[in-house]
């Protein structure tokens, strides 16, 4: 488990003693697409590191719709604030576009190696800091303005977070996310969204794809933002 650990960002600058004390109340968790890593309201006793695959964090509002309030991907770690707060989970973190396999740390074995390593508190402060970016990200998209020029920035950020170059202009994005997900990132109607992309996939600039889409015009997009 230690050398499972090793072999991710966020514990790459550890030492073998930090890893060791992190692999104590480590175990791994392979997670079907759509399964919870955990549900809110749950006592948070553990965070995760993704391996593989990415986790959508989505709260439940006081109406009973969801709200994606971030996306992560390989490498980041999710529930840390919690776990630090000794608290409880406040939102779902949901399996999407795939299977997930993460690291799932015991918030006893974290706290023991924050109690013995400087190096362990500026690797979680650092994934952390990786933590408010992300979410910070979905206040940009849902403060963008009018409804396509919020959907333009949340490709925008899709590409840039998750995307592969196939070509001069194209990018695959292995996202698969539903279009009631893309109407909650964004803030807006599922009707509308749907309405928008189908326009702008009638005039080339993305098309769906097993497992995501591929955007061939994001110069398009980035010509909403500036406008």
């Amino acid at each position: 488990m230690a050398d499972r650990m090793a072999g991710l960002e966020l514990f790459s600058t550890l030492g073998s003693s930090d890893l060791a004390c992190l692999a104590r109340g480590a175990r791994h968790r392979h997670l079907g697409p759509g399964k919870p890593l955990w549900r809110a309201g749950e006592r948070a006793a553990h965070f995760a590191v993704i391996e593989s695959g990415i986790i959508e964090i989505r709260q439940t509002t006081l109406t009973g719709d969801g709200v994606v309030v971030g996306l992560f991907r390989t490498g980041e770690a999710v529930g840390l604030a919690a776990v630090l707060e000794h608290g409880l989970f406040p939102a779902d973190a949901i399996a999407i576009g795939g299977a997930v396999d993460v690291l799932s740390i015991r918030a006893d074995a974290l706290q023991e190696a924050l109690e013995t390593s400087v190096t362990v508190g500026f690797a979680i402060n650092r994934a952390l800091l990786q933590h408010t970016a992300a979410l910070r990200a979905k206040i940009d998209i849902v403060s963008a303005g009018s409804v396509p020029r919020r959907l333009a920035a949340l490709m925008i950020y899709l590409i840039e977070r998750f995307g592969r170059p196939t070509g001069a202009e194209a990018v695959v994005v292995e996202v698969n996310l539903s279009r009631e997900e893309i109407s909650q990132l964004v803030s807006a109607r599922a009707e509308t969204v749907i309405r928008i992309l189908s326009r702008w996939q009638k005039a080339g600039w993305l098309t769906s794809r097993p497992g995501g889409m591929e955007i061939t015009r994001a110069d398009m997009l980035r010509r909403i933002l500036d406008t």
